[in-house]
C-alpha cells in the first residue's frame, strides 16, 4: 500500500508480527508502571497505548472535517442572505417554530 506523507510516496506494508522500536529509557520506565498498573504485559500496554491514540488522531481529523463543512455552510448562507437570495429569520418566526416543534413533540408523548 502507497501513502504519500510529507509530498514524498511512502511504501507501507501491513505485516503481522513484531515490531521493532527503540524506547527511550525514561518513556520505558513509564510504560512499564503503566502496564503495572494495569497489571498487563509491557508490549499489552504499548499495543493498547498505541492504538487508542490513533484513535484519537482519527476522531480529531474527522472533527476537523466536520467543523470546515459547518464553517463552509455557514459562510455559503451568509453569502446567500447577502446576496439577497434567503432572508433572515426573525425571532418571532423562530420563536414560532419552536413553540410548533415543541407542540408536536408533546403530542407524540401523549
Amino acid at each position: 500500500m502507497y501513502r504519500r506523507s510529507a509530498g514524498v510516496l511512502v511504501n507501507f506494508t501491513m505485516a503481522s508480527g513484531p515490531l521493532s522500536v527503540v524506547i527511550p529509557d525514561d518513556l520505558r520506565a513509564r510504560l512499564a508502571d503503566e502496564a503495572r498498573r494495569r497489571r498487563v504485559k509491557l508490549s499489552t500496554v504499548v499495543r493498547v497505548l498505541v492504538a487508542e491514540r490513533v484513535q484519537e488522531i482519527d476522531a480529531a481529523a474527522e472533527l476537523s472535517a466536520a467543523e470546515q463543512w459547518q464553517r463552509a455552510q455557514a459562510w455559503s448562507t451568509w453569502q446567500s442572505v447577502q446576496d439577497g437570495e434567503r432572508a433572515e429569520a426573525s425571532s418571532a418566526e423562530i420563536a414560532s417554530d419552536f413553540d410548533r416543534a415543541l407542540a408536536r413533540s408533546r403530542r407524540r408523548r401523549e
